[in-house]
């Protein structure tokens, strides 16, 4: 058996150089124009960008793992939460019966009696400022009451 093998004079052939060039993202186009009466291939090469789109999915953070608490920490935090729970209860119940006041028509069948420390007292049955005071009373509850249940967690 013989292996035929083209001689060539050491230069790589217009097809070998458009395999190599296109495998690089270069294309060879091959073109043909007469001169002289005789057909010469020119060569001329167009470059083809590659462009790579990298994908990057967002880093989700890792949450640290929870300490372990030991049985008196996790007793402390039980007489804590019961705590904040007891004052939730207490603060929804005002917040109960200071809704249940109904401001009537008669401007002095409700009253609102202040007391200090010293045994100063003020007394008022003016209908506007009565319903102005609940309205204050009941949105500083609402807001306590808020504010403890964010602190209520496991």
């Amino acid at each position: 058996m013989e292996t035929l093998v083209k001689k060539t004079n050491g230069k790589a052939s217009h097809n070998d150089i458009a395999d190599i060039k296109s495998k690089n993202g270069t294309t060879l186009v091959k073109v043909v124009k007469p001169t002289n009466g005789e057909e010469k291939p020119e060569v001329k090469t167009v470059e083809n960008p590659v462009k790579v789109v990298e994908i990057v999915e967002p880093v989700k953070p890792v949450e640290p793992p929870k300490p372990q608490l030991s049985l008196e920490q996790k007793i402390e935090k039980i007489e804590n939460l019961k705590t904040l729970i007891e004052k939730r209860e207490r603060l929804e119940a005002s917040r109960k019966k200071l809704t249940s006041f109904v401001v009537g028509a008669n401007q002095f069948s409700e009253n609102i009696i202040l007391t200090d420390e010293n045994g100063n007292t003020f007394k008022t049955s003016n209908t506007e400022v009565f319903t102005k005071v609940v309205d204050t009373i009941n949105s500083t509850l609402v807001s306590k009451i808020s504010e403890i249940e964010k602190q209520i967690e496991f």
